[in-house]
């Protein structure tokens, strides 16, 4: 077990609105070694909201995958606005998009069907019963965010936290911020560890200023015989907590680079510079 602590920015913003640190959240091992940290993200968005299509001051949402109904598991893809809806239980205000082909979800074990992707032939656990997620003919997952009383007007989130699987080298994967207008609030690695292992990274920014995220999930792409059998790094994704969306037209964005700044300081040797938004294929 490889056991990361919180870590904290040591430098607080000088803003016009009050102060807030960037706080990371990063560990790895057994499902049950990093539930602590899972939990303690948790705690700091603040208490769960219900998935209703409406708005909530704050607090936070998730996604377990096990809300999608059977029938949307591989090999039938998962639609990446699944949880971007108008009516309960999957309004989350959350999109997921990716330059591959698609997303899948593994058939879910309470139909008979053990938690792995069909013919993948590699243990690939689930953190939370029972299913994981993976893009298909890509690494890279765009999360947006959008007001769940309003499936069309973009959002804004204080922090994503997300549970990988099977992060075994260092930089394999990562999670880039973006504020309202695409600039770049920072590009934070996973904690990598053994075979099989449980990964997670959350930052919490302190405020609503995350519009999107890149996320990189492993060196090697799903769907190609390298992620089955190559030197790579094969990596899927399991929970997604992030803070409740808010309507951006009642927040006003801090400025991305002073979050760079401050992403600057809060370290672990986990920031890398990344191109922007904008030069995205």
């Amino acid at each position: 077990m490889k056991s990361i602590a919180i870590a904290t920015a040591a430098a607080l913003l000088s803003l016009s609105s009050p102060a807030q640190a960037l706080t990371l959240f990063p560990d790895n091992g057994t499902a049950a070694e990093i539930t602590s940290t899972v939990d303690a993200f948790r705690a700091a968005l603040g208490d769960a909201n219900p998935n209703e299509p409406v708005n909530f001051p704050d607090g936070r949402r998730q996604i377990d995958w096990d809300a999608a109904p059977d029938f949307i598991s591989d090999p039938n893809p998962f639609p990446g606005d699944f949880f971007n809806f108008t009516a309960s239980p999957r309004a989350r205000g959350i999109e997921f998009s990716t330059p591959g082909t698609g997303f899948l979800l593994s058939a879910n074990p309470g139909t008979g069907t053990p938690p792995l992707f069909d013919g993948a032939g590699i243990g690939l656990g689930a953190f939370s019963t029972e299913r994981i997620f993976t893009p298909v003919g890509s690494n890279i997952v765009d999360v947006d965010f959008f007001d769940p009383a309003d499936t069309d007007a973009p959002a804004l989130t204080r922090g994503l936290g997300v549970v990988f699987v099977d992060v075994e080298l260092a930089g394999s994967a990562s999670m880039e911020f973006f504020d309202a207008a695409g600039g770049s609030l920072g590009a934070f690695d996973v904690p990598d560890g053994d075979d099989g292992s449980f990964s997670f990274l959350g930052v919490d920014f302190g405020a609503n200023v995350v519009g999107s995220v890149r996320i990189i999930s492993g060196t090697t792409v799903f769907g190609t015989p390298e992620f089955f059998d190559g030197p790579g790094d094969s990596v899927v994704m399991d929970d997604f907590i992030f803070g409740e969306p808010t309507p951006r037209s009642a927040e006003i964005p801090l400025p991305a680079a002073a979050w760079m700044m401050l992403a600057g300081l809060g370290a672990l040797g986990a920031v890398r510079g990344r191109r922007r938004r904008a030069e995205r294929v």
